[in-house]
């Protein structure tokens, strides 16, 4: 009976030993290896656990705030849709480790990055035709302070236009500058275009931009995925 729960106990010690395997993996200033448990996670699912929390899913193609009008002209929101898809469905099919904390990170990526589709299709299909601003259904108090001055145009716009100038100075180095431009554009034959180009850009874009429920917390992931291992160890760091 000894020599059997010996034998017993040491096969069950190889199988544990046989499930720690090893994963290596870095963050902008240190390489690690860490030891897991294979029988919970494969290396597909903490390769793409890390993605999740490290990659940038978010259109980057295009600018929909330009600030000039010639690329305003040249934006095209095929090209956003397109992006969106692709990206959103990378988001999806991500294999990642399967608890609570990842599949919530995935949700709540998948939603800012609705989100800030939303704003750049809207914003891209506002220059021509400004009522498009207001498919952006979770930012009212914007659409009110600048979405509709745009649709409106006219006095209502160059007032708004003149309020997003002044606030620009305020957070400018050299408002005198900002300032002096506003008045040579003011005077400019395309004044409305140049009203409508600077309250896109910097009222309400970032009006907008400032209520995206952003999901960024790099610290806080990091901590979380070293819960996924039993150890970790530092293999180099580069020089401060």
């Amino acid at each position: 009976m000894r020599i059997l729960l010996a034998v017993v106990l040491i096969l069950t010690s190889s199988t544990a030993f046989a499930q720690a395997k090893k994963f290596r993996w870095g963050n902008e200033t240190c390489l690690f290896e860490s030891v897991y448990d294979a029988k919970k996670y494969t290396v597909a699912q903490l390769n793409d656990t890390r993605k999740l929390f490290t990659l940038d899913f978010f259109p980057n193609t295009i600018d929909p705030t330009p600030g000039d009008f010639k690329r305003i002209e040249a934006l095209r929101v095929e090209t956003l849709d397109a992006e969106y898809a692709a990206r959103t469905n990378t988001l999806k099919r991500l294999n990642i480790v399967k608890t609570a904390y990842w599949e919530t990170l995935r949700q709540k990526h998948l939603k800012e990055l609705e989100q800030v589709y939303q704003l750049s299709r809207a914003s891209i299909l506002g220059y021509k035709n400004p009522s498009r601003l207001k498919d952006v259904k979770f930012a009212g108090a914007c659409v009110t302070k600048y979405a509709e001055p745009l649709e409106r145009g006219g006095g209502e716009l160059l007032a708004a236009w003149q309020s997003v100038n002044e606030q620009t100075r305020v957070n400018n180095s050299d408002p005198n500058r900002i300032k002096s431009l506003f008045d040579e554009q003011s005077a400019s034959p395309e004044k409305f275009r140049y009203a409508q180009m600077e309250v896109m850009s910097f009222g309400w874009w970032n009006c907008v931009n400032a209520l995206i429920d952003r999901e960024s917390d790099y610290e806080r992931d990091e901590k979380e995925f070293r819960k996924l291992f039993s150890k970790t160890k530092t293999i180099e760091c580069d020089e401060p």
